[in-house]
């Protein structure tokens, strides 16, 4: 017997999918972090998201300690429990979800089949580092768009930075780069 599959814009699941999908988003909502808890990161992306023009939700996965957020082609945004844990406010946390609606609403998810984006004649930059430097400039209009304070994704990358979550040296261009647009 064939697997029943749905379509829904070019990607096939097949019903364990969605059993995984809808099982993991019904049991997530829980447990509360320090000074932020799951509702209100729930809040914080419907916010982001309204201002971006983005039909987006939020997955809190209360089951992870390892800090990590990533946004999925399907429109959802996974957020651990480990990085709401390591951020001590709404802000902090405005600049993450909105790092990933950014992703999505700049539809980061299509590869670039080179790898390198040819930025000028003489300048190519790696894609996936552009991507990530798009993603930030993006929250960072989000971010004052929404009221909040941009200048606080210059502190969530030095946090980011001094926990040891990514390459440093890319992270260091990000930070960079943020601080040169944001005038700092």
């Amino acid at each position: 017997m064939k697997p029943q599959y749905a379509h829904i814009s070019g990607y096939r699941f097949n019903f364990l999918t969605w059993y995984t999908i809808l099982i993991g988003i019904s049991f997530l909502w829980v447990m509360p972090a320090f000074g932020i808890d799951a509702n209100r990161v729930r809040a914080i992306t419907e916010e982001l998201a309204v201002s971006a023009g983005q039909d987006i939700r939020i997955v809190v996965d209360a089951s992870e300690y390892r800090p990590e957020a990533y946004s999925h082609p399907m429109g959802y945004i996974v957020i651990t429990q480990g990085l709401i844990e390591m951020f001590e406010d709404a802000d902090e946390m405005a600049f993450i979800i909105g790092h990933e609606v950014a992703h999505l609403a700049r539809r980061h998810y299509y590869s670039n089949k080179t790898g390198m984006l040819h930025i000028s004649r003489d300048i190519y930059i790696p894609a996936e580092l552009w991507k990530e430097i798009d993603a930030d400039i993006y929250s960072v209009k989000i971010l004052k768009a929404t009221g909040y304070d941009p200048a606080i994704s210059l502190r969530v990358l030095s946090k980011l930075m001094s926990n040891g979550m990514g390459q440093s040296s890319t992270l260091e261009i990000r930070l960079n780069t943020l601080i040169s647009i944001l005038g700092y």
